[in-house]
């Protein structure tokens, strides 16, 4: 049986916004909101010309998912989408 219990929050939108992060629960097994929201700020702030969100992605899961399946206890071993949204600054 799967069940899903979706993290849900209303806020209006700010000039102060810089990215959304839409992503599934094996993300946010590894993960807090604010622990991926911090790794992709610093990520994003500190890529180079050449890399992109993409990889900023591709980056955090080499972090997160697990090196060794046997000795992970389930952790990291989830399914991994992420989607982030950049807002452009004006």
């Amino acid at each position: 049986m799967v069940t899903v219990d979706p993290e849900v929050r209303k806020l209006a939108r700010t000039p102060a916004d810089e990215f959304l992060i839409l992503a599934c629960d094996g993300i946010w097994d590894c993960l807090s909101s604010e622990a991926c929201a911090s790794q992709m700020r610093d990520r994003l702030a500190d890529r180079s010309s050449q890399e992109n969100i993409c990889e900023s992605i591709e980056n955090m899961f080499d972090d997160i998912i697990a090196k060794d399946i046997l000795t992970s206890s389930g952790v990291g071993t989830d399914n991994m989408t992420c989607v982030v949204v950049e807002f452009k600054k004006k």
